[in-house]
């Protein structure tokens, strides 16, 4: 995408890659504002967006950019040459893991990573020289291999997201439009590229057919979520947070760890939770450190 530049940036309560939903429209609530760029930042472009629904972003992956907690920015530094170890890492001490598995190449495959990245600081080579012709889909449990081109995996040898949103408003200010989405399962601060209105009868087909996806139940936990800690959650935030730890932020195929706290940044605060099977315990809430 080196020949095009943002015309905008999405500002969402997620500031790490990890929990962020495999798919927009999975957590409804989950609010997004997207800001354009100085010199995209007409009224005037965004007249008559106001009558449609749903609206396509054409958007960048950012695949090798820290995150999140204090300590998961350290370990997503850490384990930057394994992109889904950053999924997994919570912790300063898993930072030391993660570089182990980056230190053999075959955990980066079975990541669903591609099988040569570039390590942190080294030379960037092209998508031809990086991307890896199959991954492992986490709605397959992590543990089959499917075509990249078959999958939204975002390791890919063009780094491209496409994601149809739910549009909320079109604020109009004296510094430009900006426009207020629902459904976002994008990270914080991701570069928007392009926005196209969604449009029923060209993009909508009810008569088709989703491969593999379709043999899989889509799977849920329920999320245990006691009353004092759901009160101390940022108000009008709740709804979504929910959602995202229904999706189950874990890495596809995680070990059965129940007493292992696992920590999500989100919407200022940092969310504490466990998972014993097939329901999520949230712990703990603290307020925001620096992400």
């Amino acid at each position: 995408m080196s020949n095009m530049e943002p015309i905008a940036h999405i500002h969402t309560d997620m500031p790490q890659k990890f929990g962020i939903p495999r798919n927009s429209l999975v957590a409804p609530h989950l609010h997004g504002r997207i800001v354009f760029e100085p010199e995209f930042s007409s009224n005037l472009a965004v007249t008559g967006l106001d009558g449609f629904s749903h609206i396509w972003l054409l958007w960048q992956f950012e695949n090798r950019v820290p995150g999140g907690t204090a300590g998961d920015i350290a370990a997503d530094a850490a384990a930057a040459s394994v992109p889904d170890a950053a999924a997994d890492s919570n912790t300063a001490a898993d930072a030391a893991a993660a570089l182990d598995m980056a230190a053999a190449s075959s955990a980066a495959v079975d990541a669903g990573a591609p099988s040569s990245v570039a390590a942190p600081g080294a030379h960037r080579h092209s998508a031809a020289d990086t991307w890896s012709p199959t991954v492992r889909p986490p709605r397959l449990g992590g543990s089959k291999r499917m075509g990249v081109f078959a999958t939204r995996s975002p390791f890919r040898p063009n780094p491209i997201g496409l994601s149809c949103v739910k549009l909320d408003r079109v604020e109009l200010t004296d510094a430009g439009p900006i426009i207020h989405v629902l459904g976002a399962d994008l990270r914080d601060g991701t570069p928007i590229y392009d926005i196209k209105p969604y449009i029923p009868f060209a993009d909508c087909h009810p008569d088709a057919v989703a491969g593999f996806v379709d043999e899989v139940p889509w799977h849920e936990l329920s999320v245990d979520f006691p009353d004092d800690l759901a009160k101390q959650i940022t108000p009008g935030k709740l709804d979504g947070l929910v959602e995202v730890l229904r999706q189950d932020p874990r890495r596809a195929g995680s070990k059965h760890e129940p007493k292992r706290v696992y920590r999500l940044a989100y919407a200022g605060q940092d969310i504490g939770f466990t998972v014993d099977g097939d329901t999520l315990h949230v712990v703990e809430i603290r307020e925001g450190r620096n992400w």
